[in-house]
């Protein structure tokens, strides 16, 4: 099993253990969905990070 799910329509990054209802998974694309073990929300050209997914995403968005 991989440890992100990444949307390349949306350029967004799903972490697979934390994926909640929000996220929506079921209804992306198969064609746009990417399951990977490399963290594509780091580094040059990044992706976003889902903010029901990523706990301290969520965290700053309460702050």
């Amino acid at each position: 099993m991989a440890t992100y799910i990444v949307n390349v329509y949306k350029r967004e990054v799903h972490i697979n253990a934390n994926v909640t209802a929000k996220c929506n998974i079921e209804k992306m694309r198969h064609n746009h969905r990417v399951d990977t073990d490399e963290d594509m929300s780091e580094g040059f050209n990044h992706f976003a990070r889902c903010p029901h997914c990523y706990i301290e995403t969520n965290i700053a968005k309460e702050a």
